[in-house]
């Protein structure tokens, strides 16, 4: 079963904002990728230049729960009660050189725990009671969400992808999203 993760875009344990929403130009990425298979990996995944990829710092539990981390798993930004983005995970790499690159900070602690994914779905959309069967209503830290939440969520709506589609509503104008 494909995984799902959650990850705060408000705290400062992961990087997130611009460059997951907006992307960045695979040419910015590709001079910090030493291994030419990788690289090639990297054109592969983003034939049009363009690609989207977030970080967390490597503290804690996040390096555990970035291992677990795959190709076709659903990543979500949450804040505040709210899911922001939605996006399928399309490679994860370590790579501190780059982190600092993209988004700067100490280099002692870059967000060098990097994930590249397909063009997120953007839009805040509130975690609200009909939800708390496939999501928690808070989250703290970067986390993978259980086992019985992937379940209900493949038994209720098939997909992750249709999940985000039909249950996170990211295929409908914003006034027709989840309210209470």
């Amino acid at each position: 079963m494909t995984g799902v993760f959650i990850c705060p875009v408000d705290d400062e344990s992961a990087a997130f904002g611009p460059a997951l929403e907006i992307g960045c130009a695979l040419g910015t990425v590709l001079p910090f990728i030493n291994d030419a298979g990788e690289a090639e990996v990297m054109k592969n995944l983003y034939p049009g230049g363009h690609c989207h990829v977030w970080g967390v710092r490597d503290e804690g539990e996040n390096r555990p729960v970035w291992e677990g981390m795959a190709a076709g798993d659903l990543l979500l930004g949450y804040r505040n009660g709210a899911i922001l983005t939605a996006s399928t995970v399309l490679y994860r790499t370590r790579n501190p050189a780059l982190a600092d690159r993209l988004w700067g900070g100490t280099p002692e602690r870059p967000f060098e725990l990097m994930g590249f994914t397909g063009r997120p779905h953007v839009g805040e959309v509130p975690i609200v009671s009909q939800m708390l069967g496939y999501l928690d209503p808070d989250y703290r830290g970067f986390t993978r969400l259980g086992p019985e939440k992937c379940r209900a969520i493949h038994n209720a709506f098939g997909s992750l992808e249709m999940f985000v589609r039909l249950g996170l509503r990211y295929d409908f104008p914003f006034n027709f999203r989840h309210s209470e």
